[in-house]
């Protein structure tokens, strides 16, 4: 049975209980806490709904500014459908929370197919599964459906799982490329914060394929890189012709970049938004900022605040790289409101970290794959302010790597020799 068919056979037997498991703890979190009562629309929501309701890609901020290529258009397309069809007030808000709920907890029950595919222990993937299940440690970011990070970490298990088959087996076909390229592409429109990553790994290609020829893996790399290109070549056309500027992913890093990056400013998005900061500079809460959108133009004002934010780092060095220390401390411990959660979450943290150090001793090819993914994923969120769901399209790599290493512990504890004590009789 090759490894296709032994990693749908674990899926089928472990992945259904997982996932029955995780969404009946999400339903019963939406039936308690009644997330749906919260109204309040963000950028990608806004957009989503004024695709429905008016067929315009945009409107994000607090007053109608027209176009945006503010946010990504794949889970905004999906979410604009809900709104289409179940309006734009409670019911719609129960039926995104329902859907956000079905794709984190599939995300959940992949996690022991991801394992195996990964040459992480089948005993790991199913803990990690069913820690995640039981155990959401940002709820509101896997529940509310507000923003596509659930999408995010979907992607990522997806392109794990093909960039880790692709270093072991070097098939360099041009089916495989177009294959990848493919699911390199859907990924990008959903989550464009995997750009980087898309780059830095099809470059490492050339080191772990090598033994499959250079010429050859840069005629795969050529034909993934233009079947990634053409999946996000429409999204480019639209944001030609509505914003005359042709982004391929998202336009708003000018402006997240002056928000994170100011006299005001904390490492801590809630505190950015809790101490007036968003009222300040954010087009989201501030009409002001939003009219300026609107008479500018979207790629303008982001230029412009882009600008800005970069003289303030010039002319505050010291600042801007405490704030940058900052972000990288809110990135990987973050500090939520709740003390056990922020706990629990540094205890993944830590155990992930140790998960990766032991797996290079285990797995190279694996720990290699999963070290540039967690090297290259934050490198924006060190410079743009963090909040609880910037960290979680890699908590499942962190879960999984803090449950291998469990795993190990538990079968050198087992497999340790006991001490017999030798009695003498007397004579």
């Amino acid at each position: 049975m090759n490894v296709v068919d032994s990693s749908l056979r674990d899926f089928r037997t472990s992945g259904v209980a997982i996932f029955l498991v995780a969404l009946t703890v999400r339903i019963l979190f939406i039936v308690f806490a009644h997330p749906y009562h919260d109204l309040n629309r963000y950028e990608l929501e806004r957009t989503a709904i004024s695709l429905a309701t008016q067929g315009l890609y945009g409107n994000p901020y607090a007053i109608p500014t027209g176009p945006t290529a503010h946010v990504s258009p794949g889970y905004t397309i999906l979410l604009a459908g809900i709104f289409r069809i179940f309006g734009t007030g409670t019911l719609a808000e129960i039926i995104k929370e329902i859907f956000a709920s079905i794709v984190t907890s599939l995300a959940c029950a992949l996690l022991p197919w991801v394992a195996q595919n990964l040459r992480i222990s089948r005993e790991a993937g199913l803990l990690s599964g069913m820690f995640s299940a039981l155990l959401p440690l940002s709820p509101l970011v896997q529940i509310d459906g507000d923003w596509e990070a659930p999408y995010t970490a979907l992607a990522l298990m997806l392109v794990c799982v093909l960039t880790r088959r692709l270093w072991q087996d070097r098939v360099l076909s041009n089916r495989q490329a177009v294959m990848n390229g493919f699911c390199w592409g859907m990924s990008l429109l959903f989550a464009g914060a995997l750009l980087a990553l898309f780059f830095i790994l099809l470059a490492a290609g050339f080191w772990f394929c090598r033994a499959g020829g250079l010429k050859r893996y840069l005629r795969f790399a050529c034909v993934e890189a233009a079947i990634a290109v053409l999946c996000l070549t429409p999204w480019a056309v639209r944001n030609e012709r509505a914003l005359r500027a042709l982004v391929w992913t998202r336009s708003n890093f000018g402006l997240e970049l002056r928000v994170s990056n100011n006299d005001f400013a904390y490492p801590d998005q809630r505190l950015n938004s809790l101490y007036g900061v968003y009222n300040r500079y954010h087009p989201l809460q501030s009409p002001e900022e939003a009219a300026k959108v609107r008479n500018m133009g979207e790629i303008l004002y982001n230029a412009q605040a882009a600008a800005a934010a970069k003289d303030w780092i010039r002319n505050h060095p010291r600042k801007f790289l405490a704030l940058c220390v900052g972000r990288f401390r809110c990135f990987w411990f973050y500090p939520d409101p709740s003390r056990i959660k922020a706990i629990l979450m540094g205890i993944v943290v830590v155990l992930g970290v140790a998960g990766l150090y032991s797996e290079w001793k285990s797995d190279r090819l694996t720990a290699a794959l999963l070290t540039t993914v967690l090297i290259i994923y934050p490198l924006p969120s060190y410079l743009v302010h963090v909040g609880v769901r910037q960290q979680y399209p890699i908590q499942w790599i962190l879960t999984l790597l803090g449950a291998g290493l469990v795993v190990r512990w538990g079968r050198r504890w087992v497999s340790r020799p006991s001490r017999v004590e030798t009695v003498t009789p007397a004579a």
